[in-house]
């Protein structure tokens, strides 16, 4: 009897757990606004690059146009790892049409372009789709997580597309009976961009925040090659490389259209019909530099005396003196998507006297896919720039042109993406905590429909007397625009005047006149052009300077000093035609740029060693509150940050002696959080070059009151050891400094094994014992 007990429950179990007819889930259904949805099964696949390196074929997207795309697939692919998705869900057969967008937006226009398919909104309004289709269904409609699109995408396959190694034709169904996720519009997914973790998940949902929301079957960036007509645009996002199974684009979530730009960029959606996973985001790790930033400003009016001549150098970037950065420099702890070429400069002080750098970085050519901004700080005190990060950085579009700009201590970054289709002229964020923390990336939001523009903005942002906002970005030709704001950012417009170059950057007359100086490929009488504005930038008064025209790789830089005079930086001569790497220079005016005094920019020493000063390329300059002037170089090799005065321009020579500080003057200083907690305990002192300088040990803290950071500095130079621990009390990376000036740097992964160890002498990196 108790036999037949076991055997008829074995039977139940049986048949709740194998389908039977009446039981077998339905394969595809269609909801009330014509959306066939297809049912996805649960189950693990293997997500982010193939093992297998990528066929020739699809590394030449754009010869001549465009480098090479690597073989292991771009940086945030990797590492592949083990996904499982546990529960079934209900996934669009095809992306999203405009005439179904219009049963939420009866107004909304679209783009004839991308038919029949919905293209050219942000990733907000997608959100807002989903939220209005699930009231009106009462059911759960979201955008796919990233997991769930490239697990949907592969239908069960391991290679570039799931048709194999080739593209399929659009509108052809995969295995499980999706269609166009390698072929047709962009997709928004639901998750922040980051890097991937190296361990297995399960319904993974990104990181808790970001910058980018990803975007999925395609690339963003555009080329124009010879020709005319439609031949003359050629797509990345449309080549076989970026639309692999395992690509990844990502943009801010506000990239939407708008009536100021014609036409509409290339990304839509589909959607999912399912629960919200109940898996925690990944914590979201922000880049080095936004990392311990203190923010009481302490010393920040401390400075060298302004009669003694200043005149320094150090250097910016790591030198991995040849080795590759991708098999190299990733791998001993530099941030995956960092690259080797630096160019067009950003530099500007915090409120707490640090000082915040950028420029654009690319792995190979300018305006590769693969080239971001990168960000790097000095922090207020110290003598070494941090290491660099990626950030911010719109993954497949390359990023160009930032701009920092302390607007009364609110911190402003603008950049361009010059390839991105339908881009705009400019993006930009804020930050009121001296770049700790940043608001989300904006559009600028434009009052009509504006002229030509490239977007490339350039290294000077002015307030005018009404409070108005200027910022200058290239315009089409050999010309600059100025975009304006009267409302703080809220609204913008073009000026309606050109300049009388490219790379104009401007001041604010003593007279509210805007003066610009620039630019490239341009010149009256083989000078530099000036271009002077009375009337808000509307018209132009051009005339020449007297310094020299300005050719590629070239820009110069123009800022208001304390002081009331000008302070200007530039190449002797243009780089072509004509003599390379000639060198270059300061100069300061009293009269607002009608006369100069100037000075050729020396050599200087960095670690001992002679370093001549062949270019400044895109050069940027910046005043402390203490006084000195920052000039950071481009195109220099090795780049370099100069920092020097009023006293050393007008022909004085600089004293060469490291500083050295007094005990009496050194006093220690403690931050809390605002419950109270400890945050910062450090020590500075002034030097005998009237500088402030850490001096003693730094100690930074998580909430929770466990370490996050500890350095020891001896007159602003790192000595000893510097740790760096995660939230939980783990050791991530250390380096110990030797008094032969070198330092060695050990780096942990998650699990407390060390990953990596490699020896360095400031910047430049001698050996690496490990990885080998």
């Amino acid at each position: 009897m108790r036999r037949r007990h076991l055997f008829a429950a074995a039977l139940v179990a049986c048949c709740w757990l194998l389908p039977s007819a009446q039981t077998k889930p339905r394969r595809a259904e269609t909801n009330s606004l014509g959306m066939k949805l297809v049912r996805i099964a649960p189950g693990t696949f293997t997500m982010g690059m193939d093992d297998a390196p990528l066929p020739a074929e699809l590394l030449e997207v754009l010869p001549k146009v465009m480098s090479r795309r690597p073989a292991g697939g771009d940086y945030d692919e990797s590492p592949a790892h083990q996904v499982t998705i546990a529960r079934p869900f209900w996934i669009g057969e095809t992306e999203v049409t405009l005439e179904q967008f219009r049963r939420f937006r009866p107004d909304y226009q679209g783009d004839a372009e991308y038919s029949p398919y919905l293209a050219g909104l942000s990733w907000n309004d997608a959100v807002a789709f989903c939220e209005w289709l699930s009231k009106k269904e009462r059911a759960n409609y979201r955008l796919p997580t990233e997991a769930e699109w490239e697990y949907a995408c592969r239908a069960g396959t391991k290679t570039p597309f799931s048709s194999g190694m080739t593209r399929p034709a659009p509108e052809t169904a995969n295995a499980w009976g999706v269609k166009n996720m390698h072929t047709g519009v962009l997709e928004w997914c639901l998750d922040w961009h980051g890097l991937y973790p190296a361990g297995a998940q399960v319904d993974p949902v990104g990181p808790a925040y970001g910058i980018a929301k990803v975007v999925r079957g395609g690339g963003l960036d555009y080329r124009r090659v010879s020709g005319s007509g439609p031949q003359a645009v050629r797509l990345p996002m449309q080549a076989p490389y970026f639309a692999r199974s395992s690509n990844r684009a990502a943009v801010a979530p506000a990239f939407g259209s708008s009536v100021a730009i014609e036409g509409a960029h290339p990304i839509g959606f589909r959607v999912v019909r399912a629960p919200m996973p109940k898996t925690a985001p990944l914590a979201y790790e922000p880049p080095l530099w936004q990392l311990g930033v203190t923010q009481t400003a302490v010393g920040v009016t401390q400075g060298p005396d302004p009669k003694l001549p200043r005149y320094r150098m150090r250097p910016l970037f790591p030198n991995l003196s040849g080795k590759p950065m991708r098999e190299v420099g990733w791998k001993i702890g530099l941030p995956p998507g960092l690259g080797t070429k630096y160019h067009n400069s950003a530099v500007q002080a915090c409120p707490n006297g640090d000082l915040l750098a950028a420029y654009y970085d690319s792995p190979a050519e300018e305006d590769d896919p693969d080239q971001n901004v990168l960000s790097l700080r000095l922090r207020y005190g110290s003598d070494e720039w941090d290491m660099p990060s990626p950030w911010p950085d719109f993954p497949d579009a390359a990023g160009a042109a930032p701009v920092f700009w302390n607007d009364q201590g609110k911190m402003w970054l603008f950049w361009g993406s010059p390839r991105l289709w339908h881009g705009y002229p400019f993006q930009f964020m804020t930050s009121t905590d001296s770049g700790a923390t940043w608001s989300a990336v904006e559009f600028p939001l434009f009052q009509n429909r504006i002229g030509p523009f490239t977007p490339q903005p350039i290294n000077s942002v002015v307030r005018g007397t009404d409070g108005t906002i200027y910022l200058p970005v290239d315009g089409k030709g050999a010309n600059t625009v100025l975009f304006a704001s009267s409302n703080n950012g809220k609204t913008w417009f073009d000026t309606g005047g050109r300049t009388g170059g490219r790379h104009t950057t401007f001041v604010l007359g003593k007279d509210g006149s805007l003066i610009g100086f620039g630019g490239k490929n341009t010149n009256i009488d083989g000078f530099m052009p000036k271009s002077i504005s009375r009337d808000g930038g509307r018209t132009y008064e051009i005339t020449r300077t007297d310094f020299p025209p300005l050719n590629s790789g070239q820009r110069p830089s123009l800022i208001r000093l304390q002081s009331g005079r000008l302070f200007y930086a530039a190449d002797l001569h243009p780089s072509k035609p004509g003599p390379r790497n000639q060198g270059a220079f300061v100069a300061l005016s009293e009269d607002d740029g009608k006369t100069w005094r100037t000075r050729v920019l020396t050599p200087g020493k960095i670690d001992g060693t002679d370093v001549r000063v062949t270019t400044v390329g895109y050069v940027t300059a910046c005043q402390s509150p203490n006084g000195v002037i920052h000039v950071v170089t481009s195109h220099n090799q090795p780049d370099i940050h100069i920092e020097l005065n009023e006293a050393w321009v007008l022909g004085g020579d600089a004293a060469e002696s490291p500083p050295r500080v007094g005990p009496e003057s050194v006093r220690e200083y403690r931050e809390t959080y605002p419950n109270g907690k400890q945050r910062a305990v450090w020590s500075a002192g002034v030097a005998d070059d009237g500088t402030y300088v850490l001096h003693g040990r730094h100690l930074l803290y998580y909430e929770n009151g466990r370490v996050q950071w500890e350095t020891v500095y001896g007159a602003g130079r790192k000595v000893g050891t510097e740790t760096y621990w995660s939230a939980s009390g783990r050791k991530k990376w250390e380096r110990v400094f030797s008094l032969d000036g070198s330092w060695l740097w050990r780096v942990w992964d998650d699990n407390g094994q060390m990953t990596a160890e490699s020896r360095w002498r400031g910047k430049n990196l001698l050996a690496v014992s490990k990885p080998q």
